[in-house]
């Protein structure tokens, strides 16, 4: 990780995309953090995942990078990285906030069925900002909430999907 390299983009100063697994020590003392065992791990899973994420599946995957880390401990790893600016949070709908690299600012789309995440295209999200702008003079700042609704596969299911269509 090198906080000089053009090709990473920079929030406040820190470098916050780019980032590997391998850096995840460096990010939190980059970052003026101790770097415990227990917060490399964290760091480390969140890294490995690579998208927004609820504390429970993190714990999860923490677990695998050092066993024996309980759920509050990771809670707490959570609300230290983020007073940071490593991690950010997004309120997701009727679900649990999700945890995210502090650079990914973009807007999520979660299904309220099956709680798939996705990432809305950022050039849509681009549209849609100037677009409310044009219209009530309101610059939106999309990325601290995700749009909540039903994705494709749920939508299609009971139903005759696309490949369906014409059969008998």
């Amino acid at each position: 990780m090198d906080a000089n390299d053009e090709s990473v983009t920079h929030l406040d100063g820190w470098t916050v995309d780019g980032w590997t697994v391998e850096d995840a020590e460096a990010i939190l003392r980059t970052h003026n953090c101790r770097a415990t065992g227990p917060r490399v791990a964290v760091l480390t899973a969140l890294l490995r995942h690579g998208g927004p994420i609820d504390a429970g599946a993190l714990t999860t995957l923490a677990q695998a990078e050092a066993a024996g880390i309980h759920e509050a401990t990771v809670y707490r790893t959570i609300s230290v990285l983020s007073d940071r600016g490593i991690v950010t949070h997004v309120h997701a709908g009727h679900g649990p906030s999700l945890v995210r690299l502090g650079g990914d600012h973009g807007l999520i789309a979660v299904c309220r069925d099956c709680g798939g995440i996705t990432s809305v295209p950022a050039d849509t999200v681009e549209r849609f900002v100037s677009e409310a702008r044009d219209a009530i003079g309101f610059t939106l700042e999309p990325g601290h909430l995700a749009l909540e609704g039903v994705c494709g596969r749920c939508s299609h299911d009971g139903q005759d999907g696309p490949e369906d269509a014409g059969k008998e």
